[in-house]
């Protein structure tokens, strides 16, 4: 029974584990010590604002995080009802995609939520904070290791080095866990898809917004997503979901250390948005696209399918493991992938069962249903499916999560439109239905 874990990454999949892990282990493992390490010098700031699924809601609420969320006010983020769909060129309504029955009960009890990840990611470190045996280190960054049958090293850029009995890679898509000790050479992946989003105050715009929590306005190629991102009403979030060239994206990340030439990619990354959404019918759109200055560029980026997941003392969890073409949202597998293992490894916590057997128990519980959702996203982004079919058949067309046996489905009357519906997921609907959004 590993009873020194040490785990690389402290994004959702990483503070996700070491809750459940305590959660799990922690009162019939007094000596057990879990250590996160990340790289960065602090909790990140930036990444946005992010979808919360019902599934994801539920997990959370198992983790003792959601209660926690919903203590921090206006950074608690907004319940999402609904997510409604406009045409950007024309302005029509193409219906709503809901999270709820007509009676407004969510999967569960759980509707979905736009929360910033900064904010969910203070809701998880106040969690651990309550946890004795958890320590988060900052500006700890991985760049090697190596694992035996004993034992697992990890090797830091200050030349520190630390040992434990187990390894959880949860260092996301660009995983140094992946690529120096379980799988060299499977390498993240640019899919061709970027988001490019901004937070903006709603007092800055004069028109009143068309859309009451959160919407999707379709052009034939690309989307707009905006919404509140709080209670109030104070902050909206704007992400452009496009194709962009990979030569534009190294010139973004190159002109990071430039004051002039960040300046030169400030105004190209504007006029790219501009001229894909500001001709809109919609003038709230126009406005928004008009008055923000401010875009950060964040590509989308997936790993090799049926790559490895374990070796030796190491197992890769989360995006690190199955990041997919863009279509699913990433937190609620990373958060199940979190929960699963979890589990396992206290139902094997008074026998000798090695850690191999343990992996591939985990990976039975998970390698279809990932295998699934990614053959299952790559038809859609490789397939022109029957343009006719929005929006009766939406449903069918949603990310495939899995529903475990401890999250309750949709009270009985008229179905939410699906629990697990990401924006990616919204933005991969463009390619099947231009007919109708351009109508």
């Amino acid at each position: 029974m590993p009873r020194n874990i040490l785990i690389a990454g402290a994004g959702i999949a990483g503070l996700a584990c070491a809750i459940s892990l305590a959660k799990e282990l922690g009162s019939s493992t007094p000596d057990l010590k879990i250590s996160v390490y990340e790289g960065a010098a602090g909790p990140s700031a930036s990444g946005g604002a992010i979808s919360l699924t019902p599934i994801a809601q539920n997990y959370l609420h198992q983790l003792g995080v959601l209660a926690e969320l919903n203590r921090m006010g206006n950074d608690a983020g907004i319940e999402v009802d609904i997510i409604e769909l406009f045409s950007l060129r024309s302005g029509r309504r193409l219906g709503p995609l809901r999270f709820t029955d007509e009676k407004g009960r969510g999967y569960g009890g759980y509707k979905g939520r736009r929360v910033m990840r900064s904010a969910l990611s203070r809701a998880m470190l106040a969690v651990i904070r309550g946890l004795p045996n958890v320590s988060v280190s900052y500006d700890a960054k991985v760049v090697g290791g190596s694992t035996t049958d004993d034992s697992v090293t990890l090797k830091f850029e200050n030349g520190e080095v630390v040992t434990g009995d187990l390894l959880l890679g949860c260092d996301g898509v660009h995983s140094i866990t992946r690529t120096q000790i379980v799988d060299p050479g499977n390498r993240s992946e640019y899919t061709g898809i970027s988001f490019i989003q901004s937070i903006v105050d709603a007092q800055e715009f004069t028109l009143p917004m068309h859309f009451d929590q959160t919407a999707v306005h379709f052009t034939r190629h690309s989307s707009l997503l905006t919404s509140y991102c709080d209670p109030a009403r104070e902050k909206i979030f704007a992400a452009a979901i496009l194709r962009v060239n990979e030569h534009l994206i190294e010139r973004y990340q190159a002109a990071s250390t430039n004051p002039q030439s960040a300046a030169s990619m400030k105004m190209s990354i504007r006029y790219l948005v501009r001229t894909q959404f500001g001709k809109s019918t919609l003038p709230s759109i126009r406005e928004l696209v008009d008055r923000i200055e401010d875009w950060a560029l964040y590509p989308v980026y997936q790993v090799r399918q049926r790559g490895k997941w374990y070796k030796g003392r190491v197992l890769l969890l989360g995006d690190a493991a199955h990041a997919m073409p863009p279509r699913d949202e990433s937190a609620a597998y990373a958060i199940e992938d979190a929960l699963i293992f979890s589990q396992i490894l206290a139902q094997h916590r008074d026998d000798s069962c090695p850690l191999s057997t343990l992996f591939q128990e985990y990976e039975a519980a998970r390698r279809v249903l990932v295998n699934k959702a990614f053959d299952a996203s790559r038809r859609l982004w490789q397939s022109d499916l029957d343009k006719g079919l929005f929006p009766g058949h939406v449903r069918d067309l949603m990310s495939p999560v899995h529903v475990s046996s401890a999250t309750s489905s949709a009270p009985r009357g008229t179905a939410a439109t699906h629990e697990s519906f990401s924006d990616l997921s919204v933005y991969s609907l463009t390619r099947e239905f231009q007919g109708e959004i351009e109508s």
